[in-house]
């Protein structure tokens, strides 16, 4: 037989299973890490909060030159949704940063991991 497929100590087996669930440990740390870093930066979050406002008044604006054009009431359609727009843009930052808030605040009341008890 060869040495691979030869059975190996018990003690070596537990081992090799507590080195294989520290590595896998280790690596569902580094992707919780990442993903928690990669939606939490600041550059994330500013490019997602452009880009609601301008997706809402770009909606705005494409039903009141709808209602314009149909209605035959230009240029009051397009002035009226363009600020609908605006307003409904920034309603979804505020709500968008507010839950942000309550996010952070939630992670600062938890204890860090290492602190807590072992048993």
């Amino acid at each position: 037989m060869s040495e691979s497929l030869k059975m190996s100590d018990p003690n070596d087996l537990g081992a090799r299973i507590a080195k294989a669930k520290a590595e896998r440990d280790a690596k569902a740390g580094r992707a919780d890490r990442q993903r928690s870093q990669s939606v939490d930066n600041a550059s994330g979050m500013a490019l997602r909060y452009s880009a609601e406002l301008v997706a809402a008044v770009l909606v705005g604006v494409g039903l009141g030159l709808l209602i314009d054009r149909f209605a035959h009431t230009a240029p009051w359609g397009l002035i009226v949704m363009m600020v609908l727009g605006m307003v409904t843009g920034l309603r979804n930052i505020m709500r968008a940063a507010q839950r942000l808030t309550e996010e952070t605040m939630a992670q600062a009341a938890k204890p860090p991991k290492s602190e807590e008890k072992a048993e």
